[in-house]
Parts: structure tokens; sequence; C-alpha cells
């Protein structure tokens, strides 16, 4: 269901890397606690309400009987024609907009090469009305080229009741003007401390998987577990944890008249997502010396322990080599044949309907190093950004469909459909799905076209009941906090790290040119440490590495890229404690 596909894409996006060089689905701040229905119930219900009847008067006052088509472009894989089966005829949002808009969707999304097709139209001066999409660079170009309208003033001129002029979040605004210059785009999955004030969470697990909540997992089949006599206890240390991958090989246990693999990594993205994410954060690895300078996380002392985590794992037999270069597919069939006893990955990889999956949170180190975990506390910008032309046809159909389409009415009929047919809705604004709606969602228009733009992740866990445990959501939103909810985790704000997204240092420069190399050296040299056959071999290639790296001038480099954390520190009145100086 294209349903759960997007909330998968939208918790893959929580802790770490979105598009446009953002975060997936926005971000929240670990320091300021989500919005909570016992203390926001009246904002709440004023705001929502208040954006539910100014939605509802922009689409009446819109209503004429002719209909224009808009032609919409977007370069998002797997949202549009070309890369889905969908029509705009069999999707209530886009039937609503024909016949109280007067607008007919044709949406041209190019299965290869979208952005230069649009850079193309920009070149021409023949741009689409309105364009949803994730390159940056694109977006900077027609901003440049003044060929997109700011918000305010399109909204200001076309549209000036809309909800969005008075109730868009301000933080994610200010996000969008730091990036951008100004507020040019409508962003898909925002969440934010401000736009949770509008849609407040309507459950305590929705906070904790805003504040604490990460993709990256190490999760155990439970199934497995049992099976072999392992307690969650047994798992929650380093020592016990090698213990029990230990018993696992040791009992010769199968499933289906298959052996069961007692570590599985994220296959062939295993040192981003599983080395740098997840067993870094396990062993207290962070990216500042104990003097809290910015430092390459290769340089922590910490960072060798990992390193020897996951070489003990393939001396050991743990972990199979030929398993750090298979595919994603073939991962999945490990995977969904439930043989896999510990996966250390990112979740939102798999459907977890009907799996046994368990996370106890992070492996505590022998010497005693606190896990951490880096979590965005900045106003994320969203994924897919939506910009109008200013040369588009009918800018006030325009302004109506954005002030519908982000407005509680419009965003209900986006995510859910007919009310009463599709689904129900109780005093404290749960949605239940219907029978009827479930199969209508399933078999007509699951693939609703404007789901993905105008997504809204806060609307969602607003609305959203509590999943069944058992269901794929319901396992989702208990593995994502389990790291960051352990008592011992220190969570710290990555909004002091966005300069790494930018040019710090001239990539034709002397030393542009040796950080090219530290980053072309350090992926290769980190598989050669993990995979060494002996302790000997492990230490002259950890060794070579350090080496290596101080023959790059990494120093130099770490120097430039700290002059930028510090100002990046004081401008977000926040910085990275490093509380495990000292350790080794």
């Amino acid at each position: 269901m294209k349903r759960r596909m997007l909330q998968q894409i939208c918790a893959l996006a929580l802790t770490g890397t979105m598009l446009l060089g953002l975060t997936a689905c926005g971000s929240s701040s670990p320091d300021t606690p989500a919005q909570t229905p016992d203390n926001s119930a009246e904002e709440n219900s004023s705001s929502a309400e208040e954006t539910k009847d100014t939605g509802a008067e922009s689409a009446a006052s819109s209503g004429s009987g002719d209909v224009s088509e808009l032609y919409w472009f977007s370069d998002v894989s797997g949202w549009g024609p070309a890369t889905a089966n969908w029509s705009v005829d069999e999707s209530p949002a886009t039937v609503y907009i024909e016949e109280n808009l007067g607008l007919s969707l044709n949406i041209e999304q190019p299965p290869t090469d979208a952005s230069t097709k649009l850079g193309l139209m920009l070149a021409s001066g023949e741009l689409p009305d309105v364009m949803s999409i994730t390159d940056s660079d694109m977006y900077k170009q027609l901003v440049e080229a003044d060929k997109v309208w700011d918000m305010q003033t399109f909204l200001e001129t076309y549209d000036p009741d809309s909800h969005l002029l008075k109730d868009f979040p301000d933080d994610i605004r200010k996000a969008l003007t730091d990036v951008y210059g100004n507020w040019y785009s409508y962003p898909s999955h925002m969440e934010s401390k401000n736009n949770r004030k509008v849609f407040p969470p309507d459950d305590q697990i929705w906070v904790d998987v805003v504040e604490k909540g990460s993709n990256g997992c190490i999760m155990f089949n439970k199934e497995i577990m049992d099976a072999v006599g392992i307690t969650p206890e047994d798992v929650q240390t380093e020592e016990g944890f090698l213990a029990a991958c230990e018993k696992v090989k040791a009992s010769g246990h199968q499933v289906d008249g298959q052996s069961v693999l007692p570590v599985v990594l994220q296959c062939n993205l295993w040192i981003n997502t599983s080395l740098d994410g997840i067993v870094s954060n396990t062993f207290g690895v962070l990216p500042v010396d104990d003097e809290g300078n910015y430092r390459h996380s290769e340089l922590n002392p910490l960072y060798k322990n990992a390193l020897k985590f996951l070489n003990t794992l393939i001396q050991k037999e743990y972990l199979d080599v030929n398993t750090l270069t298979i595919d994603e597919t073939a991962l999945k069939t490990y995977l969904d044949a439930k043989r896999v006893f510990c996966w250390i990955g990112n979740q939102a990889q798999q459907d977890k309907t009907n799996m046994p999956w368990v996370s106890y949170g992070p492996i505590l180190a022998s010497n005693g190093a606190k896990p951490v975990i880096g979590l965005n506390g900045e106003a994320g910008t969203g994924w897919i950004q939506t910009l109008v032309s200013k040369d588009c046809k009918n800018p006030e159909k325009i302004a109506k469909l954005l002030s519908w389409a982000s407005s509680r009415e419009g965003l209900l009929v986006n995510y859910y459909g007919e009310e009463g047919t599709d689904y129900t809705i109780d005093d404290k604004g749960i949605v239940t799905r219907t029978e009827e709606g479930t199969k209508r969602l399933a078999e007509e228009y699951d693939n609703n076209v404007l789901m993905w733009p105008f997504a809204n992740t806060s609307f969602e866990r607003h609305t959203e009941p509590v999943p069944d445990p058992a269901s794929n959501r319901g396992v989702e939103v208990a593995l994502m906090p389990a790291f960051g909810k352990n008592e011992n985790t220190y969570i710290y704000n990555t909004a002091v790290l966005d300069f790494r997204n930018n040019t710090v240092i001239e990539p034709s420069s002397d030393l542009g040119i040796k950080l090219s190399q530290v980053d072309s050296y350090l992926e290769a040299q980190k598989a050669k440490i993990v995979t060494a056959s002996s302790d000997a071999e492990f230490e002259k290639e950890y060794q070579n590495m350090l080496d290596t790296l101080e023959s790059y001038s990494i120093a130099d480099i770490d120097a430039e890229y700290d002059k930028i954390y510090k100002e990046y520190c004081e401008k977000k009145g926040t910085s990275i404690e490093n509380v495990n100086a000292g350790l080794n």
C-alpha cells in the first residue's frame, strides 16, 4: 500500500539525511518537549478548527464550474504516472480538486533525468505551472532566475484569506529562508515544534518517536531468542551480546531447514548505516575531541572499539563477510525468511508485519562509554518542495489548491478519503478507517497523487491512532525510540553539524584535494580493518589508517571544520558535549 510505503519513507528521514541536504521528514528538538494532548488541547482545537474552516472557505470560494488544466512537474521517483500505477480520477482528493477548485491535474514525472529536463525548460523560459522537486540545486536555480513566487506574496495576492498566511509554521519558514533566502515552497512531511502546535501528537508514543526516534536499530528476532534461550538482558552488554551470538551459532538452530545467521548488517550500505551510524553510536563515538573541538570520528579512540567489535563478529564467524556486499533484495530474502538473529541496520527498509523484531536499544560497551545518538533539533525543511512558477496559468486556482490541500479538511481527504465511507473520526480527532475505506485505499486509490507533496507528518501523528503492536507500523514505532529512550544514551543536536553539507574547504585547493583523498581512502580502509583475519592484522590496518590520515593533513582539515562548527554552535545556542572524554 502506498500509505504504508509513505510511512516507511517518512521514518527513514527522522535521523538522518534527507534530500535537499535536509532531513526527510523534518526534525524536532530533543531539548524542547513536543506539545501533548494534555497541555495543548485548547490550542489544538482552535488552531485545527481554524485551519479546517479557512481551507473550506477557500475551496468554496473558487468553485466556478469551469475546469482548467494544471501542468504539474515532479522529479520524485515513485510518485508520478511514469513510475507508479495511478490515475488522477481515482483519488478523493483529485476528484474534490476538479469539482470544487476547477483544476484537472496533468502530472509529469520523468522516469530518468527529471532535473535535466526541468533545467532545459528553465533555459527556454517555458516552465510548468507547479513543480514538486527534491533537487536542491534546481531549487536554487529557479530562485536565482527569479522564476518562482515567494509564497507570502503569492498567497497575499491570490488568496489573502489563506490559512497558510497565519498558521504556516514559523520555524519551518525560517529554516527555508535560511537555506534559500525566502519562503518559496510548500514542503512535504513537515515536522517541527511550531507545526506540532497546530497538530499536537495524540499519544506519547509519537512524542517519543519525535524526540528520541531513529531509523537505525539493533534488532533481534524474538522467535530465535526464545528458541535458543536468550533473554533481553543477555544482549544488552558487549560481553553478553557476543556470548549470545556464540550460543546461536553453537545451537545449530535452523529455520525451515536453513541455518541461522547470528548477525547481518545493512548489506552494501554497512559502512555508512551500520558502522558509522549504529555501531559507532553504541560505542559512544562523537565528532569532537576531549576539548570539544570538531574532529573526524575516525580519530576518536572509541572508534577503534566500534571497528574491533565488527572485526570480532567476523573473526568468530558470527557475521558472514559475504553479506557485506549483498544488495537490498538479498538482504530482504534473509530477513523475510526469519533466518537472522540480530540485524543492525535501518528498520524502515523492511515490512515488519508478522516479523518478530524487538530492540532493547544500545549495546553497552565494556569500557563504560555512554551510547550516543544525534538527532536534528531544528525545524527541518521537508522532503519534497512544491514551487509555483511566476508564469503559471490560473494563479488564483493554484493558490486555492495550496490552501485547501494543506488545510485540515484537505489533509483528511488526502490521507483518509471520504468521511463516513472511508473513515470515522471521534471527538478527540482520532481517525479510524472503515472496512470499506481500507479496501478502497488498497484497491482503488492507494497511490493518492497528492499524498506525498502535501504529506504532513505532524498531522499524521495528530490523527493516527496508536497502531496495533503486531502491525508493521506498531513494530516500527516500538523500534525507533528504543536507542534514544535508554537511560544511558546521550542525545545531541546534529543541527550544529549541518555545515558538513556545505563547501567548507574549496575542492580545488590543496586541502580540498586532500579532503577528497580522505573520503575515498576511508571507505576502502574501513573494510580492510573490519575484515582483518587476525588481531595483529587488525592493529596493523588500524595504525595504517591513522598514519595515512595524518599524511593527508587531517588535523588541518579538522581545524577548518572546527571554525564553522564553533560558528554553528553559537548560532544554534548549543554544542556537542563529549560525555566520553578520556575513554579509550
